[in-house]
């Protein structure tokens, strides 16, 4: 039980040491615009739910600070972490700053590409993005808009930390599956703002809370518990190998049905 203590003792203080170390770095502030969240909210064709109003607000107040944001949302799949991760962009977008959204996998990015789109077109902004697999030409093009300035909004995979990769105005740093990157990776995105950017982490993997404060003591964690009005359940099942024919069945039904699986 002793050896056990002096463990999380010592993970615990390491979480709040490095806590102190970010607070002391400077990051640059992105004031809270009151209009352009209203108008971003009344132009979605849903409305928010309460966790999601919160979640965006403590992240707000968060960019108006000296030191950087490193917040991390955790949230169930479906419960609106993007939209979340929308309106904080919008607003630093809108003052000037560069966004990076950083995803594990190409398909993800690419989602969140398509998902971040319609909402941020009616602002003037487009998500530009930048993936492993894309023509050297594309490539190219997408890099020098990303250090021109152009490109406000940048989604991708590792490929935004390339060398080639030269971030003009780096505000912020959305993380999504943030475990999934490791301290380095981020480090090396950070490097290119020339200063410490606020960063706002998601995940959809359920933490509890007294193993986030052991693991991610350093960071400030915001919960969305309620799910949009219309959302339907989903269920997370465990499939042994043997009944794979079964899976695969299970599968094909659901997406003849039109939903997702």
């Amino acid at each position: 039980r002793r050896l056990g203590f002096e463990e999380v003792f010592e993970l615990s203080l390491a979480s709040t040491l490095n806590k102190q170390e970010c607070m002391r770095e400077n990051a640059l502030s992105i004031p809270f615009n009151a209009e352009l969240a209203k108008q971003f909210v009344a132009a979605l064709p849903f409305t928010l739910t309460d966790d999601q109003r919160r979640v965006v607000w403590q992240a707000y107040q968060d960019m108006e600070h000296r030191y950087p944001m490193n917040r991390l949302v955790e949230g169930d799949v479906g419960s609106g972490k993007t939209v979340v991760a929308a309106m904080v962009a919008l607003m630093a977008a809108k003052e000037g700053f560069q966004v990076a959204f950083m995803a594990p996998t190409e398909l993800l990015a690419t989602q969140h590409a398509a998902t971040l789109y319609p909402m941020l077109k009616p602002f003037g902004l487009q998500p530009h993005l930048l993936v492993g697999s894309m023509t050297a030409k594309d490539k190219a093009k997408t890099q020098a808009d990303i250090a021109s300035g152009n490109a406000q909004i940048l989604v991708g995979t590792h490929a935004l930390f390339q060398e080639k990769v030269d971030m003009l105005r780096l505000g912020l740093i959305i993380v999504d599956e943030q475990h999934r990157f490791g301290v380095e990776q981020r480090k090396t995105l950070m490097a290119k703002a020339g200063h410490m950017p606020h960063v706002l982490s998601l995940t959809a993997t359920p933490i509890p809370r007294s193993l986030a404060l052991t693991l991610y003591g350093e960071l400030d964690i915001s919960v969305l518990k309620d799910k949009p009005t219309g959302r339907l359940p989903i269920e997370t099942k465990i499939v042994s190998p043997v009944n794979r024919d079964r899976l695969y069945k299970g599968i094909r039904g659901e997406i003849g049905a039109g939903r997702q699986v």
